[in-house]
């Protein structure tokens, strides 16, 4: 458990890293601020519990799962993390902000990076065969 524990919180820590990069190059290249809805700490925390809550996933679902639960995981991640777009544009924005229609552009890609992180690293927490 404490290997996937560390791999779902370097997923997460990476992913928040990343995407708070992804923000503020969003903000420079757009003139957008959208901080008043989504600060750094928040993408961060969303980043890291998102892979840790993974993490518990995948072990309880490789340790009682199906015997290809890797494939099932990783397809179920797929699904979740596609299916968490829909908040992205369902959000109420306060009324005095910029350009709201940029919202998605940002959040969006946003949702992506920890599944990403997670796939990334996987391979450096697989115990090796043979």
């Amino acid at each position: 458990m404490k290997t996937h524990f560390l791999h779902g919180l370097l997923a997460g820590v990476l992913a928040g890293l990343a995407a708070v990069v992804y923000n503020m190059a969003y903000r420079e290249a757009l003139l957008v601020d959208f901080s008043a809805v989504m600060s750094t700490p928040a993408i961060m925390g969303s980043s890291i519990f998102g892979t840790v809550l993974a993490a518990t996933g995948y072990y309880f679902f490789t340790k009682w799962g199906p015997a290809n639960a890797d494939t099932w995981f990783n397809a179920l991640f797929l699904v979740l993390t596609f299916a968490s777009f829909a908040g992205s544009f369902a959000a109420n924005l306060p009324e005095d902000i910029e350009s709201p229609e940029l919202f998605p552009g940002l959040s969006v890609p946003m949702h992506l990076f920890p599944m990403l992180f997670w796939l990334a690293l996987k391979p450096l927490f697989t115990p090796k065969k043979g």
